[in-house]
Protein backbone atom coordinates (compact mmCIF):
# COMPACT_ATOMS: atom_id res chain seq x y z
CA UNK A 1 0.00 0.00 0.00
CA UNK A 2 2.91 2.27 0.93
CA UNK A 3 4.63 1.53 -2.26
CA UNK A 4 1.40 2.54 -4.15
CA UNK A 5 1.13 5.39 -2.46
CA UNK A 6 4.47 7.00 -3.05
CA UNK A 7 3.72 5.80 -6.76
CA UNK A 8 0.81 8.03 -6.91
CA UNK A 9 2.76 11.23 -5.36
CA UNK A 10 5.17 10.60 -7.72
CA UNK A 11 3.09 10.77 -10.73
CA UNK A 12 1.04 13.74 -9.31
CA UNK A 13 3.92 15.76 -9.00
CA UNK A 14 5.31 14.62 -12.35
CA UNK A 15 2.04 15.81 -13.82
CA UNK A 16 1.46 18.61 -12.19
CA UNK A 17 4.97 20.05 -12.99
CA UNK A 18 4.19 19.36 -16.51
CA UNK A 19 1.60 21.16 -16.66
CA UNK A 20 2.69 24.41 -14.70
CA UNK A 21 5.65 24.46 -17.67
CA UNK A 22 3.71 24.46 -20.34
CA UNK A 23 1.94 27.39 -19.18
CA UNK A 24 5.66 28.93 -18.94
CA UNK A 25 5.83 29.21 -22.73
CA UNK A 26 1.96 28.05 -24.23
CA UNK A 27 1.38 26.73 -27.43
CA UNK A 28 -1.22 24.65 -28.81
CA UNK A 29 1.06 21.16 -28.70
CA UNK A 30 2.91 21.67 -25.11
CA UNK A 31 0.58 19.52 -23.57
CA UNK A 32 0.88 16.44 -25.73
CA UNK A 33 2.83 14.54 -23.91
CA UNK A 34 1.08 14.96 -20.88
CA UNK A 35 -2.33 13.53 -22.21
CA UNK A 36 -3.80 10.80 -22.56
CA UNK A 37 -5.09 10.45 -26.57
CA UNK A 38 -8.78 10.01 -25.47
CA UNK A 39 -8.53 12.76 -23.19
CA UNK A 40 -12.27 13.61 -22.00
CA UNK A 41 -12.53 17.65 -21.78
CA UNK A 42 -14.94 19.49 -20.22
CA UNK A 43 -14.91 23.34 -20.24
CA UNK A 44 -17.76 25.97 -19.61
CA UNK A 45 -19.28 27.81 -22.70
CA UNK A 46 -17.77 24.93 -24.96
CA UNK A 47 -19.10 21.23 -26.06
CA UNK A 48 -17.12 18.27 -24.43
CA UNK A 49 -14.47 17.54 -26.54
CA UNK A 50 -12.82 14.22 -26.89
CA UNK A 51 -8.65 13.80 -27.79
CA UNK A 52 -5.66 15.75 -27.32
CA UNK A 53 -6.26 17.12 -30.99
CA UNK A 54 -9.17 18.88 -29.46
CA UNK A 55 -7.00 20.68 -26.92
CA UNK A 56 -4.05 21.65 -29.39
CA UNK A 57 -7.47 23.49 -31.49
CA UNK A 58 -9.00 25.21 -28.54
CA UNK A 59 -5.45 26.50 -27.20
CA UNK A 60 -4.40 27.54 -30.51
CA UNK A 61 -7.89 29.70 -30.51
CA UNK A 62 -6.95 30.82 -27.25
CA UNK A 63 -3.15 31.88 -28.23
CA UNK A 64 -4.24 33.44 -31.01
CA UNK A 65 -7.18 35.41 -29.31
CA UNK A 66 -4.15 36.11 -26.88
CA UNK A 67 -0.60 35.83 -28.04
CA UNK A 68 1.27 36.76 -24.61
CA UNK A 69 -1.34 34.17 -22.52
CA UNK A 70 1.10 32.79 -19.94
CA UNK A 71 -0.52 30.62 -16.77
CA UNK A 72 0.76 30.79 -12.84
CA UNK A 73 -0.02 27.55 -10.69
CA UNK A 74 -1.06 29.34 -7.29
CA UNK A 75 -2.03 26.10 -5.42
CA UNK A 76 -2.91 22.44 -6.09
CA UNK A 77 -3.89 19.11 -4.26
CA UNK A 78 -4.66 15.72 -5.04
CA UNK A 79 -6.62 13.04 -3.81
CA UNK A 80 -5.20 9.79 -5.03
CA UNK A 81 -4.90 10.15 -9.09
CA UNK A 82 -6.90 13.13 -8.62
CA UNK A 83 -5.72 16.79 -9.07
CA UNK A 84 -7.06 20.25 -8.54
CA UNK A 85 -5.08 22.67 -10.10
CA UNK A 86 -5.46 26.59 -9.42
CA UNK A 87 -4.23 28.40 -11.99
CA UNK A 88 -4.31 32.43 -12.76
CA UNK A 89 -3.76 33.43 -16.71
CA UNK A 90 -2.73 36.21 -17.50
CA UNK A 91 -1.94 37.97 -20.81
CA UNK A 92 -3.58 40.98 -23.11
CA UNK A 93 -6.72 40.75 -24.83
CA UNK A 94 -7.34 43.56 -27.41
CA UNK A 95 -5.21 47.11 -25.63
CA UNK A 96 -6.32 45.83 -21.82
CA UNK A 97 -4.92 43.11 -19.16
CA UNK A 98 -6.47 40.04 -18.76
CA UNK A 99 -6.60 38.10 -15.43
CA UNK A 100 -8.26 34.77 -15.61
CA UNK A 101 -8.63 32.24 -12.58
CA UNK A 102 -8.96 29.28 -13.45
CA UNK A 103 -9.45 25.36 -11.56
CA UNK A 104 -8.55 22.58 -13.26
CA UNK A 105 -9.32 18.87 -12.26
CA UNK A 106 -7.22 16.33 -14.14
CA UNK A 107 -7.64 13.27 -13.37
CA UNK A 108 -4.79 11.15 -14.00
CA UNK A 109 -4.50 6.95 -15.78
CA UNK A 110 -2.05 4.84 -14.09
CA UNK A 111 0.92 6.14 -16.43
CA UNK A 112 0.52 9.76 -14.83
CA UNK A 113 -1.43 10.58 -18.31
CA UNK A 114 -4.38 13.11 -18.30
CA UNK A 115 -7.57 11.30 -19.04
CA UNK A 116 -9.94 13.71 -18.20
CA UNK A 117 -9.75 17.49 -17.77
CA UNK A 118 -12.41 19.98 -16.08
CA UNK A 119 -12.41 23.34 -16.23
CA UNK A 120 -14.05 26.13 -13.90
CA UNK A 121 -14.15 29.78 -14.45
CA UNK A 122 -15.93 32.53 -14.43
CA UNK A 123 -15.94 34.07 -17.91
CA UNK A 124 -17.02 36.85 -16.67
CA UNK A 125 -13.48 39.29 -16.35
CA UNK A 126 -12.67 38.06 -20.08
CA UNK A 127 -16.12 38.77 -20.92
CA UNK A 128 -16.27 42.54 -19.42
CA UNK A 129 -12.66 43.37 -21.52
CA UNK A 130 -14.23 42.24 -24.66
CA UNK A 131 -17.47 44.11 -24.04
CA UNK A 132 -15.96 47.45 -23.96
CA UNK A 133 -13.36 46.98 -27.13
CA UNK A 134 -15.95 46.71 -29.95
CA UNK A 135 -12.30 47.02 -32.39
CA UNK A 136 -11.47 43.75 -31.06
CA UNK A 137 -14.97 41.50 -31.85
CA UNK A 138 -14.15 40.80 -35.17
CA UNK A 139 -10.83 39.27 -34.00
CA UNK A 140 -12.57 37.81 -31.11
CA UNK A 141 -15.51 35.97 -33.35
CA UNK A 142 -12.85 34.89 -36.17
CA UNK A 143 -10.61 33.03 -33.25
CA UNK A 144 -13.42 30.53 -32.74
CA UNK A 145 -13.04 31.15 -28.37
CA UNK A 146 -16.64 32.87 -28.47
CA UNK A 147 -19.10 31.71 -26.28
CA UNK A 148 -22.07 31.21 -28.52
CA UNK A 149 -22.04 27.87 -28.28
CA UNK A 150 -24.87 27.69 -31.19
CA UNK A 151 -21.96 28.05 -33.54
CA UNK A 152 -19.17 26.57 -31.54
CA UNK A 153 -21.26 23.71 -33.22
CA UNK A 154 -20.58 24.28 -36.50
CA UNK A 155 -16.51 25.41 -36.74
CA UNK A 156 -14.59 23.04 -38.86
CA UNK A 157 -13.60 20.54 -35.44
CA UNK A 158 -16.94 19.79 -34.65
CA UNK A 159 -18.37 18.80 -37.97
CA UNK A 160 -17.89 15.03 -36.58
CA UNK A 161 -20.12 15.98 -33.53
CA UNK A 162 -23.17 17.38 -34.98
CA UNK A 163 -25.54 15.72 -33.51
CA UNK A 164 -27.48 14.76 -37.16
CA UNK A 165 -30.91 13.77 -35.35
CA UNK A 166 -31.28 16.63 -33.71
CA UNK A 167 -30.41 18.76 -36.67
CA UNK A 168 -32.33 16.70 -39.33
CA UNK A 169 -35.69 17.22 -36.98
CA UNK A 170 -34.92 20.96 -36.28
CA UNK A 171 -34.91 21.56 -39.73
CA UNK A 172 -38.00 19.17 -40.69
CA UNK A 173 -39.85 21.31 -37.81
CA UNK A 174 -38.42 24.47 -39.60
CA UNK A 175 -39.52 23.75 -42.74
CA UNK A 176 -43.16 22.76 -41.79
CA UNK A 177 -42.99 25.98 -39.82
CA UNK A 178 -42.35 27.76 -42.83
CA UNK A 179 -44.57 26.30 -45.15
CA UNK A 180 -47.59 26.47 -42.62
CA UNK A 181 -46.88 30.05 -42.63
CA UNK A 182 -46.74 30.79 -46.25
CA UNK A 183 -50.04 28.73 -46.50
CA UNK A 184 -51.63 31.03 -43.46
CA UNK A 185 -50.57 33.86 -45.07
CA UNK A 186 -51.84 33.36 -48.67
CA UNK A 187 -55.19 31.70 -47.29
CA UNK A 188 -55.32 35.76 -45.24
CA UNK A 189 -54.68 37.50 -47.77
CA UNK A 190 -57.21 35.79 -50.11
CA UNK A 191 -60.02 34.64 -47.92
CA UNK A 192 -61.64 31.68 -47.91
CA UNK A 193 -62.59 29.88 -51.39
CA UNK A 194 -65.78 29.22 -52.06
CA UNK A 195 -68.11 28.15 -55.10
Amino acid sequence: MGLQNSADDVAVEAAVAAFADGWHTPHPHAWDDLLADEVKLVQPLLRNRVGRHALAEEYGRLIELVPDLKGQVTRWTADGRTVRISLLLTGTLGRLPLHLEITDQLTLDDEGRITCRRAKFNPFPAVALLARQPALWRHWWHSGVGPMLTRRKFLPHDLERIPTASLVRALALGGLFLAASAWLASFLSDGPRGE
